[in-house]
């Protein structure tokens, strides 16, 4: 199927994606709009369309709801994952432990939160898998190891470098990281 074909294709299909994703994304619609979800899916079609073999109308369609299955179920494992991990990701960003880096706000003392709190608690969290994605994928991986606990041996063993080279790599990630989060704290 050529780009061209596929895309006539996903615009026909298109209301009927928007419908089955408000339908079934549930909690990735709190973070998300179903039109980047449909978008999304449409890019893991075109990526996986040379796999693909049209033969009619219902064929194409179940392959794209199966696609937009498994992308749903991606996104919502993914905020799922940055819900139980937040204030790791979120305190890679403070210079030091304590202290919070300008921009921040400090957690509150309460438990439940409210409306407010928990949108700039969101708005943060945003900011920080932003500040992620705008790494090198090495730095990156150092720093979610540092935000998922990994000590600098472990480190050593998965990259097959010195300790010495491994907490210089951890420390420059971090600091290009919250670099990153700051610059994207201020221009917001």
């Amino acid at each position: 199927m050529t780009p061209e074909e596929l895309s006539t294709h996903l615009d026909a299909h298109r209301a009927a994606l928007s419908g089955f994703v408000r339908r079934h994304a549930g909690i990735c619609l709190r973070h998300e709009t179903a039109e980047d979800l449909v978008q999304g899916i449409h890019l893991q079609a075109i990526a996986q369309a040379e796999r693909f073999e049209y033969r009619s109308p219902p064929e194409f369609e179940a392959w794209v709801l199966r696609l937009a299955r498994g992308h749903m179920s991606d996104r919502r494992d993914y905020w799922t994952a940055t819900k139980r991990r937040p204030e790791r990701l979120l305190r890679l960003t403070r210079p030091d432990g304590d202290a919070p880096a300008p921009g921040s706000v400090r957690e509150p003392a309460m438990r439940t939160a409210g409306p407010v709190t928990r949108a700039d608690r969101t708005d943060r969290l945003r900011l920080a898998e932003e500040a992620l994605g705008m790494l090198l994928p090495r730095d990156a991986e150092l720093v979610r190891g540092q935000a998922d606990g990994l000590t600098l041996e472990e480190e050593t063993e998965r990259l097959g470098i010195s300790y010495a080279a491994a907490q210089r790599a951890r420390l420059r990630a971090l600091e290009r990281y919250r670099k990153a989060f700051l610059l994207l704290a201020r221009g917001r």
